[in-house]
Formats: C-alpha cells, sequence, structure tokens
C-alpha cells in the first residue's frame, strides 16, 4: 500500500511517503523553495513541491499511490494539485499518529499541544483544538479528552485569536518581549533560550493570567489582553537598555516556567487515567525540549518520544502513517530499532562533484585517505566545519547530515560561529552532539536523545571541557549518536575522541539566520562561500576556500 501524506498548516508544508508500512522519503516545502518554514509563498504554494520530491524518490507518479491524505487544517490551496484524490483527518490526529507510530512503543499515552489545530464547532461558535489527550496501540488511537478554544479573531480585541491555548500563549509572551520568526510569528526557540538568564520576578504575575486544574489549562481572551497589556507596560517602564534586556528575560523566564508546569500537569493526568509508562508527545509545544525532558523525572512515565518532526512539519508523515495502518486496515507493530530521522535525499558523488566543479575558481578540493581524521584535526585546530553527508533530516533540528561542526571544548567558538556564520541573538546556545555509549560522563542523563528534543544539565565537572554547548544555566539541548543511525557521524565523533579525549561536537544547522537548513549540495556550496565556515565536507571530499568571502 502506497500512502502520500501532505502536511502543514498556514506555516511548515510537509510531504511524506508510506509504502508498506515503511517510510521511504519524508521533507518540508521550505527546504526546496528556500522560504523558510514556507510561509507567506501564496500561489507558489500549489506547486507542492515536497509531493514532486518523495514521489521522485520512490520512482512513483501521483497517479500510482493508493491513497492520498492531509489535515484539515492546511491552507487548501497546497492541496489543489491533488484536490480530486485528497481524504481528510484532523489535525490533532495527524500529530498523534506521527509520533505513535515512530515509536518504539506497543502501546503508549499521546499528549497534542500546540496553538491550535482543526476547527470544530462548539455551542454554535467556531473553536480550535489547542490541546488533545489519547490511548494508543494495536487498536490505533483513542480520545480520552480533547480541549477547544474559542476562535476569538472576529472579536478584533486581540491579536491572539485562540483561546484555551498553551502554544498561543506562549507565542504572544515571544512578539511581546520582541522575539520573532519569518512572517512576524512569534519565536518560541528563541523565547526558550532567553529563559535561562532570567530570574522568577514574573512567576507570579503571568501565573495570574491563566487557570490550570485536573488536567485543564484555560486562557480567555480578556486574560490574553490583560497579559499583553502587563507585559507591555513592564517593557515601557524599563530604566534602560540593560533594565528592558532584564525584564524580557524575565518574563521569557516566567512562560517557561508556567508551561513546563501545564505541561506537566497534564501528562500526570494521561499518567493517572491511563496507567501506562510510556508517553509519546507532538504538537509544537512538544518542541520545547526544557519541558521533555523533566517529564521523566516529574511525571509516572518511564519513557518519552517525541516525534523529530514535532511541529506542523510532521503532519505529512502521520497522515500518511495513519493513512496505512488505520485507513488501510494495517496491523501497528513498533519497529525493532529507533526510527530513523533521515528521510531526505542522498544526492550522489556525481551531483556533489557537479556543485564543486560549478565554483572550481574559488575551491581546493581534497579527497581524504581518512576523511573522519583530517576533519577531527581540523575541528580540534578550531575550524568550523559545513559536513553534508547521506540523506537530510526530517524536522527543525540538524541531526548530524546537514550539520555545521565545531570544537565544544573552545569557550569563544559560540560568539565565533555567531558573528562568522549564524548571525544571531548571542543569548541562544548550541547544541552537543555525543557518542550514546559515553553521554552519561558528560551529562546528567543515560537516556538516548537521538533527536536533539531533551535538555539535561551537563555535569558540573565537565562544564569547563565544553563550554561551548554549556548553556547559561549549566543545560545543553542534547543529541545522541548511534552508529546504527548515523555511521559517519558517530566515526567522526570517536575521531574527535581519539584526538582530543572528548567523544563530544558542537553541532547546529548548516545555514545561515532566518534562511531553511541546506538539502542540495549547492545549497551547501552557497552557504558555504557566503559565509566564513571554514572548511566543507560534502560526502567523500573536503572544500576549502581560495580566497576570503
Amino acid at each position: 500500500m502506497r500512502v502520500l501524506g501532505l502536511g502543514g498548516s498556514h506555516h511548515d508544508f510537509c510531504a511524506a511517503l508510506v509504502v508498506d508500512g515503511q517510510v521511504v522519503s519524508a521533507i518540508e516545502e521550505e527546504r526546496l523553495t528556500r522560504v523558510k518554514i514556507a510561509y507567506g509563498l501564496g500561489p507558489r504554494l500549489q506547486r507542492c513541491l515536497a509531493a514532486d520530491y518523495v514521489l521522485r524518490e520512490a520512482g512513483l507518479g501521483a497517479d500510482e499511490v493508493d491513497l492520498v491524505i492531509a489535515n484539515d487544517f492546511v491552507n487548501p490551496v497546497y492541496t489543489l494539485r491533488l484536490r480530486d484524490r485528497v481524504r481528510w483527518m484532523g489535525h490533532h490526529l495527524a500529530h498523534a499518529a506521527s509520533t505513535f507510530y515512530t515509536s518504539p512503543f506497543e502501546q503508549a499515552a499521546v499528549l497534542v499541544m500546540d496553538g491550535r489545530g482543526s476547527t470544530v464547532v462548539e455551542h454554535g461558535q467556531p473553536h480550535g483544538e489547542t490541546v488533545t489527550c489519547y490511548q494508543a496501540g494495536a487498536g490505533g488511537l483513542e480520545v480520552l479528552r480533547a480541549q477547544h478554544g474559542r476562535v476569538t479573531l472576529t472579536d478584533r480585541r486581540s491579536e491572539d485569536p485562540y483561546e484555551d491555548s498553551v502554544g498561543w500563549m506562549y507565542e504572544a509572551v515571544s512578539k511581546a518581549i520582541g522575539l520573532f520568526t519569518t512572517g512576524g510569528m512569534g519565536a518560541p526557540g528563541k523565547t526558550m533560550g532567553l529563559a535561562a538568564y532570567g530570574t522568577p520576578r514574573y512567576v507570579a504575575r503571568l501565573g495570574g493570567f491563566f487557570r490550570l486544574s485536573s488536567g485543564e489549562f484555560r486562557q480567555s481572551t480578556a486574560e490574553q489582553i490583560a497579559m499583553r497589556s502587563f507585559i507591555d507596560r513592564e517593557l515601557a517602564e524599563a530604566g534602560g537598555a540593560a533594565e528592558l534586556a532584564a525584564r524580557r528575560a524575565d518574563l521569557a523566564y516566567a512562560v517557561q516556567h508556567h508551561t513546563e508546569r501545564i505541561v506537566i500537569e497534564f501528562a500526570r493526568w494521561l499518567h493517572r487515567r491511563t496507567g501506562l509508562t510510556d508517553l509519546c508527545l507532538a504538537g509544537g509545544v512538544a518542541l520545547n525540549s526544557v519541558a521533555n525532558f523533566k517529564l521523566l523525572s516529574e511525571t509516572g512515565f518511564e519513557r518519552v518520544h517525541v516525534v523529530p518532526a514535532a511541529g506542523d512539519g510532521g503532519t505529512a508523515l502521520g497522515s500518511a502513517l495513519y493513512g496505512y495502518h488505520e485507513l488501510g486496515a494495517n496491523p501497528w507493530k513498533p519497529a525493532a530499532g529507533p526510527f530513523s530521522p533521515y528521510l531526505g535525499r542522498a544526492y550522489g558523488a556525481d551531483r556533489i562533484e557537479a556543485a564543486l566543479a560549478a565554483e572550481s575558481g574559488r575551491l581546493r578540493i581534497v579527497r581524504p585517505d581518512d576523511l573522519s581524521a583530517l576533519v577531527a584535526r581540523e575541528i580540534a585546530d578550531g575550524a568550523i566545519v559545513g559536513w553534508f553527508q547521506g540523506r537530510s533530516e526530517a524536522g527543525p533540528r540538524a541531526l548530524g547530515n546537514r550539520s555545521i561542526l565545531a570544537d565544544p571544548r573552545d569557550p569563544g567558538m559560540k560568539d565565533r560561529i555567531n558573528a562568522r556564520v549564524k548571525h544571531r541573538e548571542a543569548f541562544r546556545p548550541f547544541a552537543p552532539v555525543v557518542l550514546e555509549s559515553r553521554q552519561a560522563e558528560y551529562f546528567t542523563t543515560a537516556v538516548p536523545a537521538p533527536y536533539m528534543l531533551m535538555v539535561p544539565d551537563v555535569r558540573p565537572q565537565m562544564r569547563a571541557v565544553i563550554p561551548a554547548v554549556t548553556h547559561e544555566d549549566g543545560s545543553a539541548r542534547l543529541q545522541t549518536v548511534l552508529p546504527e543511525l548515523n555511521p559517519r557521524l558517530d566515526a567522526l565523533l570517536r575521531a574527535f575522541d581519539d584526538r582530543t579525549g572528548v567523544p563530544v561536537l558542537l553541532n547546529t544547522s548548516f545555514n545561515d539566520n532566518e534562511e531553511p537548513i541546506v538539502e542540495t549540495p549547492e545549497d551547501a556550496v552557497r552557504c558555504f562561500l557566503k559565509t566564513q565556515i571554514d572548511v566543507l565536507v560534502l560526502g567523500d571530499l573536503v572544500a576549502y576556500k581560495t580566497s576570503a568571502p
């Protein structure tokens, strides 16, 4: 059975192909259009490049798939080419399927939290999905509780148009403190990073703008407006730049603190209700990796799985898997090994060589006998390395195939990468990637974190060893590496360990600020040449600049 899933909402459009239960390919539209989160594409959206991409990977035409399925919150323009064939499903159900059907669990509790999902009508008024709790197993996904927030856009009283939404509260605070991403959307990831610099000054006040009890979160339009007015007033009364920065950090601290409380409360409710010890997470709030990690110690759940594409960019994956298992009536059985996030295209040697040859006058190319040893030496000597290998990753994190790698031992490396390549806010941390077999030596957990969606602490004695990846509060957004998931990255980490005694590298996404992660060899060469990345590794080849950019 061949199932094509289409996903997204008004951003993060995506496609995935499942054949006989296996995810053959998945990609987000932004990687192909080179427009961040594919927001504001207008008529170009109907080209649906991601669908062509995943079908081409399988050698299929659109008429050769058995089912085309999309979540009903996606902009319908994205499905126009296939409109006569599309079957629709709920947005939160697509999220839930994306995480349960990629998990190693036979049965699990599933928690979906985001800004807003599918529209439902309650009491004659439109509402949107905000939090949905499921129990999942061989029989499918059963809704245990569904919370819907009133759509209040027509009130014209607030720019945050959905009530009772944890995701919208976090985004509203992000926007209020001046943290934005493409198209004027709030930037929750930036807020999570800034929170580590804050204090509890506003925790009590912010907690007065919502209600939390018995696994329910409520925030009315009036409370949203009052919260925004309070934040605006506090920022306006700041006495100078330093005090303004401190207040912004304290507000980030407060909304992060409460979001963790809310996520933990819902998880505890789910544990009491189901009695299960395995939990799956999806939806935009599941990208809050700080909250995710705390679930392991503050709820009854012993294992937590978060799909690497937890945001709207994963709903195509969930749609395709739901179509196969539920609509196709194919039984669910978890895979023997961990789910691979490497679902994009692997570009061959000919394509790589052609991309380098097109800039031959600006590049010097080396084909080393021992790639890992050479790159480990370059990193240990201070080089910033663009690392392009194999299939691209699904989701918003670079997981070692489209990465920028550097030495975590250098206390000045974070500032160097920001100044020379990433051009982003100084408060945002960079992540460590570590051999899974060695993670407990450096971090306060032995729980694998292959998708960079857990944030433990760096062990106190190791913070001076890997300062470039230790955040302000001593934490780190961790990625662990197994040879069966990423053998080349595993080999590089081992080579770096052989040279330095440290099995850890700094890993950040291969892109400049506010642009999508590179997808093709050509994208990688362009990014390399326009930034001050020192070394580019494409497959088996290593490129150096012949002149400064």
